[in-house]
């Protein structure tokens, strides 16, 4: 039985609800849902639409996503997601639950003020840094726990390269976007979409598929209770929910991007990446972002539809713009591999953490991969001596060759910098050799403050337990006394910092105005 003509416009009265309320009934109507606010409770019913994505025109089928949708959300916000309600017709009228007949279902969900959802955060200016790292290790919990796609539809590669060939098909039908520049993007994503070397079907059958949200943009994150949640899920086809980790992280990256907060983007991939330790999930990333614009594109499209008055400029303008962030996708900038260089206590940490979301760059540490190497957790301590334990000989060389593979598959998705000590020549050249492989500029921060301050730092770092270095007095003292100078064909690489607290935002600016020159020993 389709939805009656005129549902959401009855239900906009207040004797429809079971519960006093708190302010006055709001519609919010959606291409594909009708939500209505009624505080402390908002109700959102599936509009009897088909598209090519979905189907909601049978009140059996509405009824079964509303389930869906109820139990996949509770995984992300269980305090959000309440219960499914029906619509009956009573002799008063319309109303939600009690006695009549059911004409339609109706997810409740606790109600929350728009201005706390990510998209307005971001846009006011009202979100932290911080707060977004806490949402990436919330996603990447999250994911570790959920379910394996490791074989069936959910979780198979074709469902993907349908939804993006879904994409294409209704951007072609808009008269809002260029033919060639759909042709081109289409060209790219089925060359791109397997990955190199067979990649994606790899990570599939090493239990990175998993089912997780589906649309994870930033219109679905709400600040709750003092923390991001993800919500709203897709929960219409698990075939788009079923996929390689890195999507839900691409899908949010995107979004932040679009809404001119790069950095906010940069905050919440690295976070994530440190988290997981998943950096090969980086040589997906690009096809990743340019799906996932064409996915948000495809949705003004479907608005443009119905538009009228503004709304068609608006609507028009940020459709061109995701255009033009998957165009800037398909064909990366010039990309730098920038080594963090110094003495334990130098100051290397604290400002490759604040130059990754400036430059923007992928940040790998050496004192987290060490003890991801060694199954501990980044804050454990190891109890290891000088030389030994985690920083025997052994552990060291594995712990570089670490960083290197890690920074070969960050360098595939834009800048990457690589934050360890680097004291000997050695230790560099592989990453010298690397820039050049790939094509990068090649950068060393080389952080010297003065021994007094680094000794000061890692004392009263041995008071501490947050810190992953484990570098006290003895390491340092080790350190200073064989650490060389830096070679002279290296030095027009170098960025010197001498301040014990330098500003970040003049150091990237240093490492942005550098003449991209090849890597030592380049032609």
């Amino acid at each position: 039985m389709a939805a009656e003509a005129g549902l959401p416009h009855a239900l906009l009265d207040p004797a429809a609800y079971p519960h006093a309320l708190e302010g006055a009934v709001r519609l919010i109507t959606t291409h594909i849902s009708w939500v209505l606010v009624a505080p402390p409770w908002a109700y959102k019913i599936k509009r009897p639409v088909v598209f090519d994505f979905l189907d909601f025109r049978t009140l059996a089928d509405r009824r079964r996503f509303c389930e869906d949708e109820l139990r996949l959300n509770r995984r992300f916000a269980p305090t959000l997601y309440h219960d499914v309600v029906p619509v009956v017709r009573t002799a008063a009228g319309l109303r939600f639950g009690g006695e009549g007949e059911v004409i339609d279902y109706a997810v409740r969900m606790a109600a929350f003020e728009p201005a706390e959802e990510l998209k307005a955060l971001v846009e006011s200016g009202r979100v932290e840094p911080g707060e977004i790292a806490v949402l990436a290790a919330d996603l990447a919990a999250f994911q570790a726990q959920a379910e394996v796609c490791a074989s069936g539809v959910v979780g198979d590669p074709a469902a993907l390269d349908r939804a993006a060939a879904a994409n294409f098909a209704v951007l072609g039908r808009s008269p809002a976007v260029p033919a060639t520049t759909l042709a081109a993007l289409e060209a790219w994503s089925r060359a791109n979409a397997d990955g190199p070397g067979g990649l994606r079907a790899e990570r599939r059958r090493a239990g990175r598929v998993r089912d997780g949200h589906g649309d994870l943009h930033a219109g679905n994150v709400v600040r709750r209770d003092g923390r991001l949640v993800p919500f709203d899920c897709l929960e219409f086809d698990a075939g788009l929910r079923g996929l390689d980790v890195v999507a839900d992280v691409a899908f949010l990256f995107m979004d932040l991007a679009s809404r001119g907060r790069r950095d906010l983007a940069q905050v919440f991939l690295d976070e994530w990446l440190a988290a997981t330790g998943d950096y090969a999930a980086l040589r997906l990333l690009p096809w990743h972002v340019v799906y996932y614009s064409l996915v948000r594109a495809k949705v003004d499209a479907l608005q443009l539809r119905e538009a009228t008055g503004e709304r068609v400029a608006v609507l028009s303008a940020r459709l061109a713009q995701h255009l033009a962030l998957a165009q800037a996708w398909t064909a990366p900038a010039s990309r730098r591999l920038v080594l963090m260089h110094g003495v334990s206590g130098s100051g290397k940490s604290w400002l490759a953490a604040r130059l990754a979301p400036l430059l923007p760059a992928v940040r790998v540490r050496a004192d987290v991969e060490r003890k991801r190497l060694a199954g501990l957790a980044p804050a454990e301590r190891s109890g290891s001596g000088l030389g030994a334990g985690l920083y025997s000989t052994g552990s060291t060389e594995r712990t570089y060759a670490r960083l290197l593979d890690c920074a070969e598959a960050a360098l595939t998705a834009g800048n990457v910098i690589v934050d360890a000590t680097f004291l000997d020549a050695t230790r560099r050249a592989p990453f010298q050799a690397l820039a050049r492989r790939a094509g990068a500029a090649f950068v060393i921060v080389d952080c010297a403050p003065g021994a007094e301050v680094c000794r000061a730092r890692v004392t009263a770092r041995e008071t501490g337990t947050s810190d992953p270095s484990e570098a006290g007095p003895a390491v340092l003292a080790d350190q200073l006394a064989r650490q060389e100078p830096l070679a002279p064909e290296e030095l027009p690489f170098v960025v010197k910092v001498t301040d014990a607290r330098p500003d970040p935002a003049a150091v990237a600016a240093t490492i942005a105005g550098l003449v991209l020159l090849p890597a030592p020993g380049g032609r």
